[in-house]
């Protein structure tokens, strides 16, 4: 009797231990099925198998592809924290920057020039209006303000957007007088000129863009002629935008 006990509890003590190990085995296969089942695959298994690691591999690239979209896309939208948008631009006369942000004469205009720090053939990107530090500075038209502080060679800078695909940038500042989120008007005084940034002296430089590419700005100056002068336009090259002294 006492022999056939010990059976009975040898044999319930086999059939643990034959679970503890198949329960172990099933755990190797999902832990590590690249290793445990490369002795053991048939050739649809194979195939099964790298189809399956195929599609997590192009999984992980797109993955990989979408973080880097995301990363240009935080880089596009300016470093500096520039709001996106002008969601309630006032009339389109009221927004386009049709009038000179300031008095003084043109000094280096839009278009290839050498620039006066570097000594080399560059793309300047806006005009310079040569003026005493202190002048006051006028919004050329109606819009919001997407950014207000300072930026690298721009020393000191403002960037309005007016709405309907216009911002507006002035540079070299020595003072802003708005902060970002805040509505202006075309005329009201903004900043005052300054020398900041990348300058050779006190001056105003000026920008002009139209659906992120940058313009011609002396094309927006209102002289009475039809607003279809408004189209005029260039482009810069990448590597020239900070010609901006």
């Amino acid at each position: 009797m006492s022999s056939t006990k010990q059976f009975i509890h040898l044999s319930g003590f086999v059939r643990k231990e034959h679970l503890l190990f198949c329960l172990a085995f099933f755990t190797s296969l999902l832990l590590a099925p690249s290793t445990t089942l490369a002795e053991h695959k048939q050739p649809e298994d194979i195939c099964r198998v790298s189809s399956t690691e195929g599609l997590l591999s192009t999984t992980e690239q797109m993955i990989e592809q979408l973080i880097l979209q995301i990363d240009r896309q935080k880089e596009n939208t300016h470093e500096n924290g520039e709001l996106a948008d002008n969601p309630n631009p006032t009339s389109f006369f009221s927004s386009i920057p049709n009038i000179r942000p300031i008095g003084g004469p043109i000094t280096s205009s839009f278009g290839l020039r050498v620039h006066p720090v570097y000594h080399v053939p560059l793309f300047h990107t806006g005009i310079d209006f040569s003026v005493p530090e202190g002048t006051g500075v006028q919004s050329t038209g109606d819009g919001i303000v997407a950014f207000s502080g300072y930026d690298k060679g721009y020393g000191q800078k403002i960037i309005i957007n007016h709405g309907y695909g216009y911002k507006t940038v002035y540079a070299h500042l020595s003072k802003s007088l708005v902060r970002q989120g805040q509505k202006v008007q075309r005329s009201e005084i903004i900043a005052l000129s300054g020398n900041t940034g990348v300058s050779t002296g006190p001056h105003m430089h000026y920008e002009v863009h139209k659906n992120n590419v940058i313009v011609n700005p002396t094309a927006y100056f209102f002289d009475g002629a039809v607003t279809n002068k408004f189209i005029t336009k260039q482009n810069a090259e990448p590597e020239e935008k900070d010609n901006n002294s």
